[in-house]
């Protein structure tokens, strides 16, 4: 994991997000002390645990913008294969209104690759 930047917050805690019926992803919440805005992100290729993603979020928050990393299911099963665009779609939904939740009233910004090649 690479270091902590000076003002960043140190941990994420972690969170559930449920996408429907049956489905629920893992989330991690990085959050500075008093954050101006909140990232919510994910990419197909690196996990939300990669060290890229990691970097990301420190960044961020020693910028203070708060980050809300999340799985899709075939990410959290281990496969390789997207689930369909159905399901990958309420999982950007369902993260999306998971990060609106945790912010606070702070502007949310949304982005990442939920699947090669978008």
């Amino acid at each position: 994991m690479p270091e902590a930047l000076p003002g960043a917050a140190s941990k994420a805690a972690g969170r559930r997000i449920r996408v429907e019926s049956g489905v629920e992803v893992s989330g991690l919440l990085l959050s500075p002390a008093r954050p101006r805005a909140l990232f919510v992100l994910a990419t197909a290729r690196a996990g939300m645990r990669h060290a890229f993603m990691e970097a990301i979020a420190q960044r961020l928050a020693a910028r203070a913008v708060a980050t809300l990393r999340y799985q899709f299911p075939y990410t959290e099963q281990g496969s390789r294969r997207p689930d369909p665009e159905p399901l990958l779609l309420a999982t950007v939904r369902a993260a999306v209104a998971a990060g609106r939740e945790a912010a606070g009233g702070v502007p949310l910004i949304a982005g990442g690759s939920p699947w090669a090649g978008a």
